[in-house]
This record gives C-alpha cells, structure tokens and sequence, in this order.
C-alpha cells in the first residue's frame, strides 16, 4: 500500500491552505463563530472552490473524491479552525442523499446543495449514544401512504437555516434496520433548540413529535429502504475519519504556535525551549501528531479497497487521534501558561475543537471497546497469550457467578 497522497490530493490541499490563509485568519473566522452554519459569504466561496461537491459523483456535478480528498481538505479546515460544517452537511448529508437517494432525490436537492444554495443537515446522534452505530431510538411507524416520526436527535450541526433535515429512524416492524427520511424544519410536530457548540460552531437538538410524512421523504424509496443501514453505518464512518483528519490538522497547528511561542518567550533569562523539560514535552506533542497522521492515512486509504471495513477502521482512527488530541491540547495550553486560555490566541480555540472532537461520535475508548469486542469475537487474538489468559479467566469469573 502507497502510504502517500497524490498530486491531486496535494493540489486540493494546498488550494485550501491558499485560500484559507488569504480569507479565513483568526481574526476573520470571528465572523463565522456561533452563527447558523457560520457566514454566508464563506459558505458561497466554498461552492465557488468546488468544496461543496468534493464527495459528488461526477454525474451529480461533483468532483468524485473519496475518504483522501475529504481528508486533505478536512485536515486544511482544521489548521484554520473553520466553523462552518461542511462535514455534517457535505461529507455525511449530501454523501448520504447521493448514496442511497432516488434519481429524483438527487436531482432534486444536489445541485443546489453544490452551488451553495442550500444546505441540507444529517441529524442521527441520540441520548444515551456511545458510538454512531448503535440503532436508532427515533421511531419510523407507516401511517396511511407515508410515516410518522417519533423522537428525538441531539447535536445535529447546521440543522438552523438547513432546507432539509436527513434524518435517520428506526422502523419496529423491520427489525433493527435503520431508514432515512427528509424532514422539512418547517413541519408541525418539529421543535428546533439551537445553540452555541464549545468548539466556535452551532448545532441544534431536534424533537419529532408525531410529524407526518407522506411517501417520497423516504430516502431511496421502498426499493432502496432495505439497504440503507450498510450505506448509513459506512458514510458515518467516514465522517468519523473525516473529523480525525480535522484534528490532525488543528493539533499541527496548535504543536507549530507553541514550538514558536516557547522560543520566543524567555524565563530565567533564556528561551523556555532551551529547557530540556519543555523541549521532551514538545517532543512528545510531535510524536502524537505524527501517530494521529499514520492513523488517518491508514483508515481513508484502506477505506478506499476495503468499504465493507469502515466502522472497524473509522474506530481505529478516533481511538488514536481521539486520545492524541487530548495529549496535544493539554500540552498546548500549559506550555503556554495564562496566555493559552486567553482569546487573543488561537490555542484556547484549538484546545475547545479538540476537546469536542473527543467526545463526538463517541470518545476513544468507547471506539477502543469496539475495537477489542471485534478482535475477541474474530478469534485473531489466537497468538496472544495476554489475551488468551484475559478471555479463560473472563470466562471462570463468568463460571463462578453462575
């Protein structure tokens, strides 16, 4: 496996490095903070760059690009500490509708969605949530011709000024199996509490309380409905990686000011990164983002040949980058003292990114969990005597409680 990106990969990567540095500063992205779905002007730059159709088909009008490209610009993002959620609505919303919608889903939402017309928001995470994958506690019941839709959905980014919600619901009679509707904000029965997120953006929580709709909300209609779990469960996926990326990008970011700041603040008549504490610590940052780096790398290319594998990567990355970005925001912030809670800086804003990075779609042990149940339930673990003895004594505790 090439463990590289390639020209094209690297050419949207520094496009959005140009124009974000040349649009986007710490100063400017105030404009964007805590708005619904951050500034319009920006969010129409990003359809004129071709951002808004980088997960497309080509036949939709978009670029075709898969996990690696949505990275590239992803981790881009992240280095500037963009507000607007291009993920959410691009990378998981648009992704999904392109996915599993019919033909006259997609023709009818799409193109608008990449000229910046509209927006449309994925709203899937639930209380009680501790990985994406779990099923779904928002009811999907036939009613008449069409659904009704009982429940509620938590964090859902760019859900105020969305034309359409994507929401994903659970039908009793179907077993487990999760279906997708597009819901208007507009709909009786919809409540919408928006609010501020810790990391500069908005979001807001849903409630359904009998909203009633009719047959076409069903995303890839009746035909398409038996098959939408394996699609949902990779496009979250996916999204998982794409926001490991985002962090990657941050805690570079975060790792380069405060390399720069230690050597330019002086204490005890020299430079802080004259002390060898400080410089293992900084050394220790660079360890962290250069494993989170690998880790995303791995999970989008493997991604790429093995689609079928995406939950089990998608849980590898965050599991590494997850715990990576604490480790880096920490350091961040205590090797830069009082400075790095002020707002003058951008490391109080990177600290507040990474730290919501780690707790959305479930934190690194909940995904180490995951991790583990697979490689215990797989039997690979054969080799291992650690966790051969971890499983027989498990098993003779299990014994004894019997």
């Amino acid at each position: 496996m090439n463990f590289s990106i390639n020209e094209e990969q690297q050419l949207i990567q520094a496009s959005a490095l140009d124009w974000l540095a040349g649009n986007y500063s710490f100063r400017q992205r105030e404009a964007s903070v805590h708005r619904d779905g951050g500034a319009a002007v920006v969010w129409r730059a990003f359809a004129e760059m071709g951002w808004l159709g980088l997960p497309l088909a080509e036949a939709a009008g978009g670029f075709g690009g898969g996990p690696l490209e949505a990275g590239v610009l992803m981790q881009a993002f992240g280095r500037h500490l963009v507000v607007e959620p291009l993920r959410a609505c691009v990378l998981q919303a648009a992704r999904l509708l392109a996915l599993a919608g019919t033909q006259q889903q997609q023709e009818r939402w799409l193109p608008g969605v990449i000229a910046g017309e509209h927006r449309l928001a994925f709203a899937h995470t639930e209380s009680g949530d501790t990985l994406p994958w779990q099923p779904r506690r928002t009811l999907a019941q036939p009613h008449g011709e069409g659904w009704r839709i009982d429940g509620r959905k938590l964090l859902v980014r760019g859900a105020a000024g969305a034309a359409q919600w994507l929401v994903s619901a659970r039908d009793p009679g179907r077993g487990e199996g999760d279906l997708l509707f597009f819901v208007d904000p507009q709909q009786p029965g919809v409540r919408i509490d928006a609010y501020a997120t810790t990391d500069g953006g908005s979001a807001a929580d849903l409630v359904f309380d009998g909203v009633l709709l009719g047959p076409e909300a069903l995303i890839g209609g009746s035909a398409g409905a038996a098959g939408m779990t394996p699609l949902l469960h990779r496009v979250i996926a996916e999204g998982v990686v794409a926001h490991c990326w985002e962090a990657t990008g941050a805690m570079q970011a975060v790792l380069e000011q405060t390399t720069t700041y230690t050597q330019q603040r002086r204490q005890f008549g020299q430079a802080l990164a004259n002390f060898q504490v400080v410089q293992h610590r900084l050394a220790e940052m660079a360890v962290y983002c250069t494993e989170a780096q690998a880790a995303c790398e791995l999970a989008a290319m493997r991604m790429v040949q093995e689609p079928a594998a995406g939950k089990l990567l998608a849980a590898m990355a965050k599991n590494k980058v997850g715990r990576a970005a604490r480790f880096v925001a920490k350091e961040a912030v205590q090797l830069h003292g009082a400075m790095g809670v002020c707002e003058e800086l951008p490391v109080a804003a990177t600290f507040r990114l990474l730290l919501a990075f780690a707790g959305e779609d479930g934190d690194a042990a909940s995904h180490a969990a995951l991790l583990g149940n697979e490689l215990l339930a797989s039997g690979r673990f054969a080799c291992s005597q650690t966790l051969r003895e971890r499983v027989a004594s498990a098993a003779a505790l299990q014994e004894e409680s019997v």
